[in-house]
């Protein structure tokens, strides 16, 4: 996956290829034909190190207005959230509609172009980040409007980060979520590559809220497997990144470390939480 030059624009930087680092999760949805319109996720850092980004859903990678939504640790003990959508077409651009007071929106060029945007918001290691993408039509039909939200434990309410609206070519890209959907884990500068950083991810999909499937197997590159309920990817030293794989695993569950052959594993269907569920319903068509 060639995700170095989305995350340089991301992050407003610029790196050679070289010097990304990356391990990645590919999400294998029992219906993956199925049309999804909703996609909830959670992420849990572990552990971290500067520079990393934690990409929960990244979809249609490299097709008409694909997008993704992750986390991000930057420098001086910055966090923030990301939220991109690639052009429907060279003629076709997307553009930020609605946006949070704190988020900064931009368009952005590199690998692919389309609109940015990112939200500082001091996510905490070892809290679970919960997000939530839908995309509908806007009233006149013409455009696919996909709005982020996120969970601010502080606030203790959802967060509308932006409103994405991409003009509609009939593509199936522009208005669902799918194609080679994957997450990852990247150190964007390659620095610290022996620290060890580790976070779990969980992904479901649907089209209402209450027909949001879990999706329960994946495969992966680099460090990648299952600790507990949750599928993983890590960097680091392997001794370190072992000890934090098994001080993290609770007691009845184990860690499952995935091959270099993409063997796919499993994890444990788990359905969402009923307190969530039931605010993505409020969410869901707003």
């Amino acid at each position: 996956m060639k995700t170095l030059r989305r995350l340089a624009v991301a992050t407003m930087l610029t790196f050679s290829v070289a010097q990304a680092f990356g391990q990645h999760l590919f999400w294998r949805p029992a219906s993956k034909d199925k049309k999804f319109t909703l996609v909830y996720g959670e992420i849990e850092v572990k552990t971290t190190s500067k520079f990393i980004y934690y990409c929960g859903c990244n979809w249609w990678p490299g097709n008409p207005a694909g997008g993704y939504t992750g986390i991000q640790e930057q420098d001086n003990g910055r966090h923030n959230m990301i939220f991109s959508i690639w052009d429907t077409s060279p003629t076709l651009h997307p553009e930020t509609v609605e946006k949070d007071s704190r988020t900064v929106a931009s368009r952005f060029g590199g690998e692919g172009t389309g609109a940015h945007t990112h939200l500082d918001y001091d996510w905490k290691v070892g809290k679970v980040y919960r997000y939530f993408a839908t995309k509908q039509p806007d009233a006149d039909g013409h455009n696919i409007l996909t709005k982020l939200y996120f969970y601010d434990d502080g606030l203790r309410r959802w967060v509308h980060e932006a409103t994405i609206s991409n003009p509609d070519d009939g593509h199936v890209s522009v208005s669902t979520f799918g194609g080679s959907l994957n997450a990852f884990l990247e150190n964007f500068l390659g620095k610290d590559k022996e620290k060890p950083k580790v976070a779990t991810y969980r992904l479901w999909l649907g089209t209402t809220p209450n027909d949001l499937q879990c999706v329960t197997r994946g495969a992966g590159d680099g460090k990648w497997g299952v600790l507990g309920d949750a599928f993983y990817l890590a960097e680091g030293n392997d001794s370190d990144v072992e000890a934090v794989l098994q001080t993290s695993v609770k007691k009845g569950q184990s860690v499952v470390h995935g091959g270099a052959d993409r063997a796919p594993l499993d994890v444990p269907d788990r359905k969402v939480e009923r307190w969530v569920r039931r605010d993505l319903e409020r969410l869901a068509f707003k």
